[in-house]
């Protein structure tokens, strides 16, 4: 999620160091890319094996051609250079088609011994800060590599026009100083304390209010430490936050000429690298076309129904026959060619289109929630369909019953396995509603044509869901079609408005995928279609 608030004292922040040390090098390694273990950096490595005659360099030690730093411009280079951020195209991609993409402080998993050595780390520098503070006199060398430590994650959050509180900052925290006081144990610790409480109070974003204001309440000095230390990391997690903010639209500017470039240099290491794009695309067409002459041949047949019913021809009629008609252009190809991503067996991996590889697990967890929404929405469909108007005008009832069905399936992959606990719990909710409100419940013979109605949903050729189904790709075509004038919540199709936020969410998402997708491997596709297109035109 994006941040809440940006910093007080901050302006556009492209020259913000985001890392404890401002450092690029430590944003990202690529032992920890999220190719390495992905599924999706293994097809592409098996597809290299299966299609180029020698090993190529782009892959050499896995996926080092996907994770190598980006050609940058200098413009990129200064703004990355600063942010400290983004190194690779994986993580680029990421920032760029996930709008709710944000860094989140760096938790240990418990139960580890990672945990527990970090634990017991801890504990002994803070138990030996307390006992140094407590002698007579108190001693403060921890305290002052505290102090140091502070001082310089201070620094690493001012922006370059912050050059007062900077000049504070280095006054009232001088090191030497601060050492010289120590030595003769003079350091006012609780002084420094809430001067640095004060600084942090101008710095952080305003949804850090509240944790600033419990750190002027307290007043033992060790609890102290620990809770500045604790809000400065979120701190540094708020200021990475906003600057990926800042930085997202030289992002995407940079980043489909960054990933079409590496796509090239990966087709230049196969024999045929846009094989299984090719293939996605001419199913695509092959597709529509058939449908196309199965619309043309039921008009056909009605016009001679209609013909041989008036037993005369009116003038100017003429006949079509099958495969006549308007051809289907690219760009309708093209994005129903995305919609049918949302429907493709995750099994298909080996042959799954190369230029979405990398979105790949992220097509199918949107198909996943739009077959979702299909079948929440049939089921209150029929649902109300059964009990006419005794519930329509219950306030209440279709929110709580969607609730509790998206509830039910959180996380259910087969839905044709729990469509019978769907039902259950439709049928279940509808008789307590209706007992509630004084009405009679369903007999039981009601009830179970009902059940079984509901029941038949799991089935994709059922009327009902197979009609919304295609009410739905309708939809996520139309948004595609022309992103920039589809308002996702004025076009919700009839028998989906009860599922209209979720619908919403996803148009939104799988917008900004197509766009990216297409702006990036736009020039492949056309090559593609055009040649598919040429036969069609020629004959």
């Amino acid at each position: 999620m994006p941040l809440e608030d940006e910093p007080k004292e901050s302006q556009p922040q492209s020259e913000q160091a985001a890392n404890d040390d401002g450092s690029p090098e430590g944003a990202s390694q690529s032992g920890n890319d999220p190719l390495d273990s992905s599924g999706e950096g293994e097809v592409l490595m098996k597809r290299q094996r299966q299609h180029s005659p020698s090993p190529s360099p782009m892959f050499h030690g896995g996926l080092s051609g996907l994770q190598a730093s980006p050609h940058r411009h200098k413009t990129f280079e200064e703004l990355i250079t600063a942010a400290g951020l983004v190194k690779n195209m994986a993580l680029a991609h990421e920032i760029v088609v996930d709008g709710n993409f944000k860094l989140s402080p760096r938790e240990l998993p418990k139960n580890t011994i990672v945990k527990q050595v970090h634990d017991v780390i801890h504990k002994a520098f803070w138990d030996s800060l307390s006992a140094q503070l407590a002698e007579d006199p108190p001693s403060y060398g921890h305290a002052v590599t505290l102090i140091g430590e502070i001082r310089e994650i201070l620094l690493s959050l001012l922006l370059p026009h912050h050059d007062k509180l900077k000049t504070q900052i280095l006054e009232a925290m001088d090191l030497d100083l601060i050492r010289q006081e120590a030595e003769h144990s003079a350091l006012d610790v609780s002084r420094l304390a809430s001067f640095v409480v004060s600084i942090m109070s101008k710095l952080c974003a305003p949804v850090r209010d509240e944790e600033i204001a419990k750190l002027g309440t307290l007043t033992e000095p060790v609890e102290l430490f620990r809770e500045i230390f604790r809000v400065l990391d979120l701190m540094k997690v708020d200021m990475a936050n906003f600057t990926l903010q800042s930085l997202r639209p030289h992002l995407q500017q940079q980043s489909v000429e960054y990933e079409r470039k590496k796509f090239q240099e990966f087709l230049q290491t196969q024999q045929d690298g846009l094989l299984y794009t090719r293939q996605w695309l001419e199913q695509t067409a092959e597709s529509l076309q058939a449908r196309l002459n199965e619309q043309q041949e039921l008009r056909r047949r009605q016009n001679q129904e209609w013909q041989t019913a008036s037993s005369s021809s009116p003038e100017g009629a003429t006949s079509s026959s099958p495969g006549s008609g308007p051809m289907i252009s690219p760009g309708t190809i093209l994005n129903h060619a995305y919609v049918s991503l949302l429907y493709r067996n995750p099994d298909d991996a080996l042959s799954y289109p190369e230029t979405v590889l990398m979105d790949q697990g992220r097509f199918h967890e949107m198909g996943s929630q739009a077959r979702k929404l299909v079948l929440v929405g049939s089921v209150l469909l029929v649902t109300y369909t059964n009990t006419g108007s005794l519930l329509a005008g219950i306030q209440g009832f279709p929110s709580q019953l969607k609730h509790n069905l998206f509830v039910l399936l959180d996380g259910v992959r087969d839905f044709a396995a729990a469509i019978d606990n769907v039902a259950e719990q439709a049928c279940k909710e509808v008789n307590e509603c209706l007992k509630e409100h004084g009405f009679a419940e369903f007999e039981p013979l009601r009830m179970e044509a009902m059940k079984s109605q509901i029941c038949a949903l799991a089935n994709k050729e059922n009327h009902i869901y197979s009609i919304l189904d295609s009410r739905l790709q309708g939809y996520l075509v139309s948004a595609i079609t022309a992103p920039s004038r589809f308002d996702p919540a004025a076009n919700i199709p009839p028998g989906l408005t009860t599922v209209q936020s979720q619908l919403v969410d996803i148009a939104k998402a799988f917008i900004r995928l197509v766009v990216h997708n297409r702006s990036v491997f736009g020039p492949f596709y056309a090559e593609i279609l055009s040649k598919m297109v040429q036969p069609q035109l020629s004959s």
